[in-house]
């Protein structure tokens, strides 16, 4: 893969965070602050979130991409710890909007609390986010973040918009998933690079690597929704299907080999569980998995390409490996 000669240091996967494994720890602690107060129910509600857990991807993309450069480690931590707030708050939401009952293994907050209680919790994130990115006081901070919460937002409603349209196509797919997620990404490795003092160029190589990973990261997410393990997912199999989100596996099928049975299904916007089951079989057979992880390779290599700016720099290594641990998860 084109860069990787210049690397002489080669990282498992299972080490991409241990660099900063410390600030991760300190991002976990800045969030249980940031999420404490005197009302014992946000407490409760903060307590629950936080056990949901995630992999923290956000916060450790800023810091790795921050490490190759000037790293001002407690001006960091509150940063990295507002932009995991913020995809908290993006999950609230989104469980909202698809009626999911379960993330990560638990009962959503929408089903445990109510709707009204979800919406509002969500919004507490995202206040709480944009409090920790003003007290840092660069301008650049709030904007890069404000402009990926608006992108995540109107990829959203377009999303909607899309809901059970088998033409959405492949085009549409990209669009969507760059918006709800791989802009985020970019924009995590963009402003660690600016906090680090990097120069243009290396600011643009770290936000074109965290398009790459978040295209890629997004392609797998999808191909494991229909084919992960649900205990290791922490959610049933088809949650996309049912919510009428259609993922390139599937797009990939329809367009190659479009079954009526399930189109009508699509038009009635009512898939079971038998239809999931059906579809993941078809959507196999017709090579809309094989395909769509070849998509996803071709992402994180785009991603790769983008380190050959940063070649020899500290961090390098472990961004490269990170590409590896997007293609090779199983949850």
């Amino acid at each position: 893969m084109a860069g990787e000669g210049q690397t002489s240091v080669t990282v498992s996967t299972g080490a991409v965070f241990e660099p900063i494994r410390d600030e991760l720890a300190g991002v976990e602690a800045a969030i249980r602050r940031a999420l404490d107060g005197p009302d014992p129910h946000i407490v409760e509600l903060a307590t629950y979130l936080q056990r949901g857990g995630g992999k923290r991807l956000r916060p450790a993309l800023l810091l790795l991409a921050a490490r190759n450069f000037h790293y001002d480690r407690e001006r960091l931590l509150p940063v990295a710890a507002a932009v995991e707030l913020i995809h908290m708050a993006t999950l609230v939401h989104d469980d909202i909007v698809d009626g999911a009952t379960e993330r990560r293994g638990l009962p959503t907050v929408n089903v445990r609390w109510g709707t009204g209680t979800a919406v509002l919790t969500g919004d507490f994130l995202f206040a709480r986010a944009f409090s920790l990115l003003a007290a840092d006081g660069d301008n650049r901070v709030v904007r890069v973040m404000a402009e990926a919460v608006y992108e995540m937002s109107t990829g959203e409603i377009e999303q909607q918009a899309q809901l059970f349209d088998p033409t959405s196509g492949e085009e549409g797919y990209y669009r969507r998933i760059y918006k709800k997620t791989a802009h985020f990404i970019s924009h995590c490795c963009l402003m660690g690079a600016l906090m680090g003092g990097a120069t243009d160029r290396q600011v643009e190589a770290l936000r074109r690597y965290g398009y790459g990973i978040g295209m890629g990261f997004q392609v797998i997410d999808d191909i494991l929704d229909l084919t992960g393990n649900p205990e290791q997912l922490g959610k049933p199999r088809g949650t996309d299907l049912r919510s009428g989100v259609l993922t390139l596996p599937v797009l990939f099928a329809l367009d190659r080999d479009p079954q009526p049975w399930l189109l009508e299904r699509l038009a009635a916007r009512r898939v079971d569980d038998a239809t999931v089951e059906r579809v993941r079989e078809w959507v196999e057979a017709t090579g809309g998995i094989a395909y769509a992880r070849r998509r996803a390779a071709e992402f994180v290599h785009g991603a790769l390409e983008a380190l050959d700016e940063l070649a020899g720099a500290p961090m390098e290594p472990y961004l490269r490996a990170l590409g590896r641990f997007v293609l090779e998860r199983s949850s």
